[in-house]
């Protein structure tokens, strides 16, 4: 009776180890600047300034996750072993992939702001990209917005149609070219997004305010 006490006893003390070990691992996010192509995003475990896991997903200029489907082999390397070596190297700057070399260093910067952030960090510089929910019509807005220090420095604005397809220089409607530009550098002059609309252009400016503040709170803000 003594000896399966004492196991018992002894399988409670590993569970409670184990439990509290981790309970004391967080998650932190992370995220690549941005650029036409998309961005990286990085949930990393870290416990006692140690990386205990890397989750990787990369998204395309319109906010979407990059799957199974992409048709790209080294993109799905990419995804596959960059993890392991962030863990096994316990930092951000590890060997990159050839054939992905802007997949992987826009991990190593994903990466490397989780690690930032588990060690206080709270606001980043750089251009980050945002996305808002789609329209009643599907539409939505897209902002690429640069931040140094506490000061909006650029952005840059677009909105795609249901079917994904950005509205160019071809767009039959004056109202929402003059509102692309004028809006853009309201979001920079009041270094807020909260701008007033463009009237003749309401829709699209309402996508660009949700669009931009979604970029500024990658960035911390």
């Amino acid at each position: 009776m003594k000896k399966v006490l004492t196991i018992m006893l002894g399988l409670a003390v590993v569970f409670f180890l184990g439990f509290s070990a981790g309970a004391s691992a967080e998650e932190y996010v992370g995220f690549s600047q941005a650029d036409e192509h998309g961005y990286v995003m990085a949930e990393v475990q870290i416990e006692n300034g140690e990386i205990l896991s890397v989750s990787l997903t990369e998204f395309n200029d319109l906010g979407q996750a990059k799957g199974e489907d992409y048709p790209w082999d080294e993109f799905h390397e990419a995804m596959e072993v960059l993890p392991e070596r962030f863990v096994e190297a316990n930092s951000a700057d590890v060997d990159g992939i050839s054939g992905a070399t802007n997949t992987a260093e826009k991990a190593m910067e994903a990466v490397q702001m989780a690690l930032d952030k588990s060690e206080g960090v709270e606001t980043f510089d750089g251009t980050f990209l945002g996305v808002s929910e789609p329209s009643e019509r599907g539409n939505v807005g897209v902002a690429w917005v640069t931040v140094e220090g506490d000061e909006i420095v650029d952005v840059r604005l677009e909105e795609a149609d249901d079917e994904g397809e950005f509205k160019d220089e071809d767009y039959p409607w004056a109202e929402f070219h003059f509102a692309q530009d004028l809006v853009a550098d309201a979001f920079v002059l009041f270094d807020s997004p909260d701008v007033d609309t463009y009237t003749g252009a309401t829709s699209s400016s309402e996508l660009w305010i949700e669009a931009v503040r979604n970029a500024l709170e990658k960035a911390g803000w």
